[in-house]
């Protein structure tokens, strides 16, 4: 794991604590909600910097943050609504990750 998987880690990190407060109802328009606001500025940050490692240490640091929120909750005894919502949480991530990295990019195009 190279250092931008890190940087990356904790960028999700800090956004998760951040958004986390704001964000504290249940439900899947709450959830798509909160993934826009972590995983987008990810994704712009990635777009930007355009550059090949940075894509996949970004997908990765989603992928292990987003599952281990998920493990946190259970080892806690938040229960969890229904694993329809985790997959929509994994496909949302993916989603706005990706809008993210075109925005990013168009952005640094613009430059």
């Amino acid at each position: 794991m190279n250092s931008a998987f890190w940087r990356y880690f904790l960028i999700l990190s800090l956004l998760f604590i951040f958004w986390g407060e704001f964000f504290v109802s249940d439900g899947l328009l709450s959830q798509l909600t909160f993934n826009f606001a972590v995983f987008y500025p990810l994704g712009f940050l990635v777009g930007y910097r355009s550059r090949p490692e940075n894509l996949r240490s970004a997908y990765l640091a989603a992928i292990i943050f987003n599952t281990l929120t998920y493990l946190v909750a259970v080892i806690s005894g938040i229960p969890i609504e229904g694993w329809t919502l985790v997959v929509l949480d994994f496909i949302s991530l993916f989603i706005f990750l990706k809008i993210g990295m075109i925005m990013g990019h168009r952005a640094q195009a613009k430059e």
